[in-house]
């Protein structure tokens, strides 16, 4: 036969498990937390990433147009898209595309 459990037993219980929740709560809370500067230090990391691109680029077309400084945002960006409409950038960039392809496709296994 099952014994009944006390009143005080059953409380015992209820504070025990209680307890064990709280823990869990703040182990929950920890790993939020963690997981909110995991996030927050990723999205730095992109952040740097990009703003490192920009500059490199923007370094690049300051190279590549003459005496940049006298032309405006506006004006260096009519310059880039008056260049990108021309024959020899297309064939150019349709190049480097198509090569950049070939690398990305997966290297077949040689079976001997």
């Amino acid at each position: 036969m099952k014994k009944e459990k006390t009143l005080q037993e059953v409380q015992e219980q209820i504070s025990e498990l209680q307890e064990e929740k709280e823990k869990y709560d703040v182990k929950l809370k920890q790993l939020q937390n963690q997981g909110k500067k995991l996030e927050k230090l990723a999205n730095e990391n992109e952040r740097k990433r990009r703003n490192h691109r920009l500059i490199q680029r923007g370094l690049i077309v300051e190279r590549v147009v003459e005496s940049p400084l006298m032309f405006t945002n506006e004006e260096i960006e009519n310059l880039l898209n008056i260049a990108t409409y021309t024959a020899e950038y297309q064939k150019a960039y349709n190049e480097m595309i198509r090569q950049k392809d070939m690398k990305d496709e997966p290297e077949e296994e040689i079976i001997e």
